[in-house]
């Protein structure tokens, strides 16, 4: 909690200090509906850290909080270990005071259940997943993060049907246009159907993830599995190479760690191991 506030304290002092909170949340959630990238994720926390120094009890600043902080837990290629166990602490305590204020936010419950799925935390957070849908069966991030998580868990069969779901939901999908974050979503069904030994649909997804964000590391990743088990094997090295460049400081354990040590399922293991075999061939992990 300390923390949290000497966090926004440090914020607000940086900021334009005439501008309220309703500003500052309606800036950070301008910059959240960009491209996720790191800088776009720690400008956006700054608003809404800045946004909970004027209103230490306003939810949506909270929430704000803890959904930038799941950014950087789940992409650990944008910082230090340190700094990822960081956000971690600081974005289930903000999620933790949300749902203290308003228990019914379905948003923060499925929030909540992301930083539990980041941290091996698995089957907690499935129950909050569960918990977010009954709130609101209409999110598609609660539907596309339980499908995924349904993966680690060794059900990858269930993640398909989940990403349907969400897509359907998805109010860029519902108009006909496409975002930038869609890519999440086309991920979480590749990773799938990689894991199920889908190789040329895995290949179809993740390009299509990176079409919408050619910078998201998940995707580069398994990208490059997918390719090496088709016998694709220069373009494999082509991802591969332009992952390093992006992510040069990036520490090689931290992707194996984040996909490998966090479920003790023992299908999910087998399934998972092989790939980072091939990815560790081209030098990406």
């Amino acid at each position: 909690m300390l923390v949290l506030h000497e966090a926004s304290r440090r914020a607000s002092v940086t900021l334009d200090t005439e501008l309220d909170a309703t500003e500052f949340l309606a800036r950070a959630n301008a910059v959240l509906r960009e491209e996720l990238r790191a800088d776009l994720s720690a400008e956006a926390q700054k608003w809404f850290l800045a946004a909970f120094a004027r209103d230490a009890r306003n939810v949506e600043a909270l929430v704000g909080v803890a959904c930038t902080c799941q950014y950087f837990v789940s992409n650990p290629w944008w910082g230090d270990p340190r700094a990822t166990a960081a956000a971690a602490d600081v974005g289930r305590e903000a999620v933790a005071i949300a749902l203290e204020l308003e228990p019914g936010n379905a948003r923060a419950k499925y929030i909540q259940g992301m930083l539990y799925s980041a941290a091996g935390q698995l089957e907690e957070a499935a129950s909050a997943f569960r918990q977010a849908l009954a709130m609101n069966e209409a999110l598609p991030s609660a539907h596309a993060f339980g499908g995924y998580n349904a993966a680690l868990l060794g059900r990858a069969w269930e993640t398909s049907q989940a990403v349907e779901r969400a897509t359907h939901l998805n109010p860029t999908h519902a108009s006909g246009g496409h975002h930038p974050r869609d890519s999440i979503l086309f991920f979480f069904g590749g990773f799938a159907q990689l894991l199920l030994g889908r190789k040329d649909e895995a290949v179809t997804l993740l390009q299509k993830s990176l079409e919408r964000n050619p910078t998201y590391g998940s995707a580069q990743l398994f990208l490059i599995a997918a390719l090496s088990l088709t016998a694709r094997h220069e373009e494999a090295a082509l991802v591969a190479q332009s992952f390093r460049q992006q992510y040069l400081q990036s520490p090689a354990y931290a992707f194996e760690q984040f996909w490998l040590s966090r479920s003790a399922s023992a299908a999910y293991r087998a399934e998972v191991y092989p790939l980072f075999d091939s990815i560790r061939g081209f030098g990406a992990g």
